[in-house]
């Protein structure tokens, strides 16, 4: 992860869901191997609204599969800004 919004992403997963950072890179899954559940969701799309200014649903970050993914949204959204 080297950008801003990779890092600050990754900075979330770790810090503000608690995912040890060993296990967290492009192509991990969320859900499956992050273990992200309903509340950890909200929790992401409120820290990725206030730190990237990025508004998401809980349904897109559900429906985003894996880290990298993540990432290609946020940026996307950020590009529309």
């Amino acid at each position: 992860m080297s950008d801003q919004v990779e890092t600050t992403l990754k900075e979330i997963l770790t810090e503000d869901l608690d995912i040890a950072e060993n296990e967290v890179s492009g192509t991990s899954r969320l859900v499956e191997d992050l273990g992200l559940d309903s509340v950890a969701l909200a929790i992401g799309v409120v820290a990725i609204e206030e730190r990237l200014g990025v508004k998401l649903t809980e349904r897109e970050m559900l429906e985003t599969k894996s880290v990298d993914d993540l990432v290609a949204l946020v940026r996307s959204r950020m590009a529309t800004v």
